[in-house]
C-alpha cells in the first residue's frame, strides 16, 4: 500500500470491528448507524450483502461486491480477501471517514484483531476498538448460548459491549445485564443499544477539519443524558509514571479518551492518545496538533460510574 492515497501514520483511517453472536443484531446496528451518520463517508464490510437492508432511496448504484449509497457511504462484500477489499477502500477519493467490519457470528474477534494488528496495514487503516454486540435478554436468562467458549470468546476480545434487546427490559434489567457482563468480562464497559450510542463521540473520532474547540472540548449543555464527559488541559508536560497509574485506576468506568498528549520525557513531541474501552494507543500527533503546545484530553464515561470531578482531581494532583 505504499503508494496509495499517499497517507501517513497521523492520516490512518479509523477501523471499528463489529462482532457477536450469531442473531444479536449487528446488521440492525449497522443500518441505524448508516442512517444516523449520513454526513459520514462509512465504509462498511459485510459477509454478505442479502442481510443489509438499506433504504433504496439512498442506494446510487450496486455491482457484485460493492453497493455505492448517495451520501457517499459504500458497503463491500467480505467474500474477498479481508487486505484486498481495504486496499480498494484506502484507493478511493475522497477516502472513508471511517471503516467498520461486520464479522460473522461464528468468527473470533481475537483473531480478527491480530490480523489488522499488521504494521504496515495500521499506517494507512488503523483498528479503533471491537464492539461486541450481545443479546441482553440472553444474559438475564443465562441461555444456552452464554456457556458457549465461542460466546465468552467474543466478548472477552471487545473494547466495548453493545446490549441488543434492551427495549425489552426495564431500568433494572438492563442494569442487571450490565452488571453480570461485567461479571463475565472484568470490567470491560457494556452499553445499551440506543441512537444516542450512534451519534455519540464514543464511537467516531471528530471529522476532519473540525475546529479545536469541536476537537478537544465538549459543552456541557451538548452532552447526552447518558454520558459525562472531562475535559482536561495542561500547559506544563505530563508525568508518564503518574499519569498511566490515574488512567489505570479510572480505566474500569471511562468508555473513550482522546487528545493531545505532552509528556515530561519528551516535552516538545506532540502524542495522540486514543482510548476505547480498556484499550489505549499513543502514537504521533498530526501535525495541525503542534500548533498548541498545551496537553488537551477529553474523557468520556457513563453517567452514575464515571466522575469527571474525581479524575481532574488525581489528574491535576499528579501535575502540583
Amino acid at each position: 500500500m505504499s503508494g496509495e492515497a499517499g497517507l501517513g501514520e497521523a492520516a490512518a483511517v479509523p477501523v471499528h470491528v463489529v462482532g457477536g453472536f450469531l442473531g444479536t443484531g449487528k446488521t440492525t446496528l449497522l443500518n441505524r448507524l448508516l442512517r444516523a451518520q449520513q454526513h459520514r463517508r462509512l465504509a462498511i464490510l459485510v459477509n454478505d450483502f442479502g442481510a443489509i437492508d438499506i433504504d433504496g432511496l439512498l442506494v446510487e448504484r450496486r455491482n457484485e461486491d460493492v453497493l455505492a449509497l448517495r451520501n457517499g457511504c459504500i458497503c463491500c462484500s467480505l467474500q474477498a480477501d479481508l487486505f484486498s477489499t481495504l486496499r480498494m477502500l484506502l484507493s478511493r477519493s475522497p477516502l472513508p471517514e471511517a471503516i467498520f467490519v461486520e464479522c460473522s457470528g461464528v468468527s473470533k474477534l481475537q483473531e480478527m484483531r491480530r490480523a489488522l494488528a499488521d504494521p504496515i496495514l495500521w499506517q494507512y487503516a488503523a483498528l479503533e476498538g471491537v464492539l461486541c454486540v450481545v443479546n441482553a435478554l440472553d444474559v438475564i436468562a443465562q441461555s444456552g448460548i452464554t456457556k458457549d467458549p465461542l460466546w465468552k470468546e467474543q466478548i472477552l476480545s471487545s473494547d466495548i459491549i453493545v446490549l441488543s434487546h434492551t427495549d425489552e427490559l426495564g431500568k433494572a434489567g438492563i442494569r442487571e445485564a450490565e452488571a453480570r457482563l461485567r461479571a463475565i468480562s472484568g470490567g470491560i464497559p457494556a452499553l445499551p443499544f440506543s441512537d444516542s450510542l450512534l451519534t455519540h463521540e464514543v464511537l467516531f473520532r471528530p471529522l476532519e477539519g473540525e475546529t479545536e474547540k469541536s476537537l478537544f472540548r465538549i459543552e456541557e449543555e451538548d452532552v447526552d443524558d447518558d454520558f459525562v464527559s472531562l475535559e482536561w488541559r495542561r500547559e506544563s508536560p505530563v508525568d508518564l509514571t503518574g499519569f498511566r497509574a490515574v488512567i489505570e485506576r479510572h480505566a474500569p468506568v471511562l468508555l473513550r479518551a482522546k487528545g493531545i498528549l505532552y509528556l515530561a520525557t519528551a516535552p516538545r513531541r506532540a502524542l495522540l492518545l486514543q482510548m476505547t474501552g480498556t484499550r489505549i494507543t499513543i502514537g504521533l500527533a498530526p501535525e495541525k496538533a503542534l500548533s498548541d503546545p498545551d496537553t488537551r484530553l477529553v474523557f468520556i464515561g457513563r453517567r452514575g460510574m464515571f466522575d469527571p470531578r474525581a479524575l481532574k482531581d488525581a489528574l491535576n494532583a499528579i501535575c502540583a
